[in-house]
């Protein structure tokens, strides 16, 4: 396996592809037969019988789907068992018109439910002890609906979720956040493959342009940041660092005539010294700001003059055209 600039990736560049393997379609299969088999063996007829619309004061509808809110429930029609504690399948209506049906175990929404929110939100799935545990789906009115996991009436574990542009996540979640290894398909067909923190790009990953580009390394908050390797949809190659999506540091660039630059930049720009091979001829210089400054008539000069950062990449210089293509993966 390559190195790759002293830094630790391969083995999360390999558990990135690892996690691309797993298909969107492995995650749409979640949403299991079995599932809506259970929901639709229940005596539906009942609902019939209880109106929604009701003349109470409402309140905010939660939509994370907890349930345990029996001081606002106004109506239930159920089994209940010898003690008055609802027991088996029943409909409960609450003040604000939302209404649970579903199973019951001592007195709490248990097993599996559909709980339709005041608004029109509606979730169905399994419920433990009043709030939502396991497999369930929740279809907001028109933005997203969501298949997967969840725990204490929170996306927990794996899930999907598409929203009405087309958009789709597929992956992890913690605490109702993105949140580990997943993907996300934008309606432009941009993917992004890779680790996730709070609901943003955070760590490594594989983000697909539409235009052909991508990008394999790391991000933070969203950004391009750290040490990553691009490539352009005509050819062109850069594997090196970035800060706030620029090149920032050391890189090494590659052009599909064969040319090679291997040096530094700053804000985009390239900034300290370099080393260009193009064919036989190779020329040592120094840049600032994007613009050249000296240029040195041999390696010896060229190395005398490295200040202690530019050091720390000497071995970097050195490389020939073999191995330099071998890094950078060109036949």
């Amino acid at each position: 396996m390559k190195e790759r600039f002293e830094t630790d990736t391969n083995s999360r560049f390999r558990s990135i592809n690892d996690f691309s393997s797993f298909s969107q379609n492995d995650f749409k299969s979640l949403n299991s037969s079995n599932f809506h088999n259970k929901i639709l063996s229940i005596n539906t007829s009942l609902i019939n019988n209880t109106d929604r619309n009701t003349d109470e004061p409402s309140e905010q509808s939660n939509r994370s789907g907890r349930l345990s809110r029996e001081i606002n429930s106004i109506g239930f029609i159920g089994i209940k068992d010898k003690s008055g504690k609802k027991n088996g399948f029943g409909i409960q209506k609450y003040k604000d018109g939302s209404i649970y049906k579903g199973n019951y175990f001592n007195d709490k929404s248990s097993g599996f439910g559909i709980f339709y929110h005041s608004d029109g939100d509606i979730q169905k799935g399994e419920f433990y002890n009043g709030i939502t545990k396991g497999y369930g789906e929740y279809y907001h009115k028109k933005e997203v609906k969501y298949y997967g996991y969840w725990l204490n009436d929170i996306q927990y574990g794996i899930g999907y979720e598409i929203w009405s542009d087309s958009s789709e996540y597929y992956g992890n979640y913690y605490d109702g956040k993105k949140y580990g290894l997943g993907t996300n398909i934008w309606p432009d067909k941009t993917r992004y493959e890779g680790e996730w923190k709070n609901n943003v790009r955070e760590g490594f990953g594989i983000y697909y342009f539409k235009n052909g580009n991508i990008y394999k390394g790391e991000f933070r908050n969203n950004i391009i940041d750290g040490y990553g390797e691009f490539s352009w949809k005509e050819g062109r190659k850069y594997y090196g660092f970035f800060k706030g999506d620029k090149k920032e540091g050391f890189g090494i660039c590659y052009w599909p005539k064969g040319q090679f630059f291997i040096g530094f930049f700053k804000e985009g720009k390239q900034c300290g010294v370099s080393k260009c091979i193009s064919g036989n001829e190779i020329i040592y210089r120094k840049w600032k700001n994007g613009k050249k400054e000296n240029k040195y008539s041999n390696e010896k000069q060229f190395f005398n003059n490295f200040n202690q950062d530019e050091k720390k990449y000497t071995k970097y210089f050195k490389w020939d055209i073999n191995k330099l293509k071998e890094y950078m993966e060109i036949e």
